[in-house]
């Protein structure tokens, strides 16, 4: 997978911009409402969840992988029962948990 791809010019992204593309997708897939392309947008928020998933990878962050795939099966759950409002909530939470957070080197201890 190339930097290019990631939208990066090098090193180590932030959890900052990982729950950024993780929210860019959700928002593709279930709010736009009025698209022109809402197929463009399905393939689009894929794109960006996975770019966003790639860079956790980089960061070697395992336990946080997990969370976020539990967070877009969650979000995609909610939408699916009609609850949009509580899928933005849990969005919006983990937002708050990543946004602060520094990237952890691989191997360092998880908390």
């Amino acid at each position: 997978m190339s930097a290019g791809w990631l939208g990066e010019g090098g090193g180590n992204p932030s959890y900052a911009e990982v729950i950024a593309d993780i929210v860019r997708g959700a928002r593709l897939h279930y709010e736009n409402p009025d698209s022109a392309d809402p197929d463009l947008d399905l393939l689009l928020g894929d794109q960006s969840y996975a770019r966003g998933l790639a860079k956790l990878a980089m960061l070697g962050d395992i336990e946080e992988t997990g969370r976020l795939a539990d967070l877009i099966s969650r979000v995609a759950q909610l939408h699916a029962n009609g609850e949009s409002a509580a899928a933005r909530e849990l969005l919006v939470a983990a937002e708050r948990r990543l946004g602060d957070q520094r990237p952890r080197s691989v191997g360092e201890q998880h908390s």
